[in-house]
């Protein structure tokens, strides 16, 4: 079967490589490299241009932003599953998507998703397996660990009316239809979720606020939510002013002792134990 990998990206030129290498070096023998960049004007293009012999397809011009991007990839997309990795993400290693398709896959299941590693300012972690009821909070897996068919992929595609969430939006909708989903004990791809960008609170409450819109959540639910979460960023905020490594420490504290995720060093210890 063919996979179709569409990687999206704009003035990435720091992440962008790093991304390309790590699909044109997966094991598995069919895959359509799509790239669509948004225009860029950083040296992102030059780098693209590295590896053109390697790329399917490739167009460079503005766009309404990341999910239009992802939408115009599907619009290339000639395989029979869909994954996107997008600029500064990596699959876990050369055989992540071999390791994924030679599990048994039944004709019915319209995604397959796997294990992500999580890698955060103090630490690399594992999220656990989550169960699909998890969708009435938020995603239980990552986009980019998680494959889905492409007819299924481009009938509904992403509601660009979000802006961080249309992929949460994608498949909520996919479970609430009762479509099939299957884990596979894949380690799929690593996602950088390091913290310290200025931008990080604004998108944290736009992301509680465009999930909730999605999932449904009560007006009472999502105020205290709101509240639980703006209080957070700024008491961090205040903290990390004051000591920057007390915040981290804490943070991995709290990580560690949360059951949805695991220091990927204890996790890799356990497969091998």
């Amino acid at each position: 079967m063919k996979v179709s990998v569409i990687t999206v990206c704009y003035n990435a030129v720091q992440g962008i490589e790093n991304t390309i290498q790590s699909v044109i070096s997966q094991t598995y023998p069919n895959i359509e490299y799509i790239v669509i960049d948004g225009g860029s004007v950083d040296g992102t293009l030059d780098v693209i241009k590295k590896y053109q012999d390697k790329i399917s397809y490739m167009v460079s011009e503005p766009d309404k932003g990341i999910y239009d991007a992802m939408n115009k990839g599907l619009k290339a997309v000639t395989g029979e599953w869909v994954n996107f990795l997008n600029a500064g993400d990596v699959y876990y290693n050369s055989q992540s998507i071999e390791n994924v398709f030679s599990c048994e896959i039944p004709y019915e299941v319209d995604v397959v998703y796997g294990y992500q590693v999580h890698i955060f300012n103090y630490g690399e972690f594992v999220r656990r397996r989550l169960p699909l009821s998890f969708f009435k909070k938020g995603m239980p897996f990552g986009h980019e660990s998680s494959f889905v068919r492409s007819v299924v992929m481009k009938r509904y595609g992403f509601d660009t009316d979000y802006s961080i969430a249309a992929d949460y939006h994608f498949f909520f909708h996919l479970y609430a239809l009762g479509k099939k989903f299957q884990f596979v004990d894949v380690l799929v791809a690593v996602f950088d979720s390091s913290e310290g960008v200025s931008s990080s609170d604004k998108t944290a409450l736009l992301t509680l606020y465009e999930t909730s819109k999605i999932n449904g959540l009560g007006t009472y639910q999502f105020i205290k939510s709101w509240i639980r979460t703006y209080a957070a960023i700024k008491t961090k905020s205040m903290l990390r002013r004051i000591s920057p490594s007390f915040v981290e420490n804490r943070q991995r504290h709290k990580r560690e002792k949360n059951s949805e995720y695991v220091p990927l060093s204890v996790f890799m210890s356990n497969r091998h134990a």
